[in-house]
Order: C-alpha cells, then structure tokens, then sequence
C-alpha cells in the first residue's frame, strides 16, 4: 500500500512539474519533492538504526 502511495505522489509531482514549467514555475514541485525525499531518508535511517539497535534480539 505504501508503495502504490509513493508511486501516486511520483505521477503527481511529474503532473504539477510539467504544467508549472509551462508557466515557469517548474522549480516549485521539485522543492515540495525534496522535502518529501529527505524526510524519506531520514526516516530510512532512523529506522537503520533501531534495527541495528536490536539487531541481536537485545537492546545494546
């Protein structure tokens, strides 16, 4: 389901991209996108961390 959410909001932004850029305005999408893509990779590495944390079944 996340998935199927990701690729939706990757359409989407290559939509609103194609459009502003005709009223040249195209920089704006890929600004709202890179804060998307680093809360993404934040969240990859928090949750690197946590199973690196547990990753013997015991906290360390």
């Amino acid at each position: 389901m996340k998935a199927i959410l990701r690729y939706i909001l990757l359409i989407l932004t290559l939509y609103a991209a194609i459009l502003l850029y005709q009223i040249q305005l195209g920089a704006i999408p890929f600004f709202l996108l890179s804060f998307y893509l680093f809360y993404e990779a934040f969240r990859t590495i928090r949750n690197g961390k946590r199973e690196e944390k547990w990753g013997n079944g015991r906290p360390s």
